[in-house]
């Protein structure tokens, strides 16, 4: 029996150190979101000011490794959340997920496509001029570490671009890196 409670430890990391690939199915999503301009940076540099801010989703992963997806992004605060003056995005998605042999992090690329609404108060006096509301789209590249069959961490870069409006300027082109997790 000693020599048993060993070998059942040993066997025990093993599985717990064993590559877990991509999970497919629902997941939901929770991430942070960090923008690459903000509003001190508005104007120095004439253009558009994003603070950071978190994103929610929901993905569904299709066993062909095609996930589609919606999530909802805010400028802020998750705690001082406000729909009548804070920033906010809707996004559908679409992402190909690359299986790699033997490590658990699957990369993966996409492309969205989304509706928003930017306040002036956060545009202030800066230049371009901006509507109330706005078009995205864009692509986004990123990383799945998937620790568990239920638990992933996901880092994602996110070029986004306003300028999809005739009315637009392409000065309201960004990027966003964001860091959240993944539960299936």
């Amino acid at each position: 029996m000693r020599r048993l409670i060993p070998l059942l430890a040993a066997l025990a990391l093993a599985a717990a150190a064993a590559p877990v690939s991509a999970q497919s199915g629902f997941a939901l999503k929770g991430h942070f979101l960090f923008n690459e301009s903000t509003a001190k940076d508005a104007d120095r540099d004439q253009e558009i000011p994003s603070e950071d801010g978190f994103s929610l989703g929901a993905e569904l992963v299709l066993p062909m490794k095609i996930g589609v997806g919606v999530s909802a992004y805010a400028n802020g605060r998750a705690r001082e959340a406000d729909l009548e003056t804070q920033s906010f995005g809707v996004l559908a998605e679409a992402n190909y997920f690359f299986d790699l042999p033997i490590v658990p992090v699957t990369p993966y690329v996409g492309v969205h496509a989304g509706l928003g609404r930017m306040t002036y108060d956060d545009v202030g006096d800066t230049t371009p001029e901006i509507e109330d509301s706005r078009t995205q789209l864009g692509f986004q590249l990123g990383v799945r570490w998937q620790l568990t069959r239920m638990f992933g961490i996901d880092a994602q870069y996110r070029r986004m671009s306003d300028s999809a409006s005739g009315d637009q300027s392409p000065d309201l082109e960004r990027n966003q890196v964001l860091v959240g997790v993944t539960l299936f």
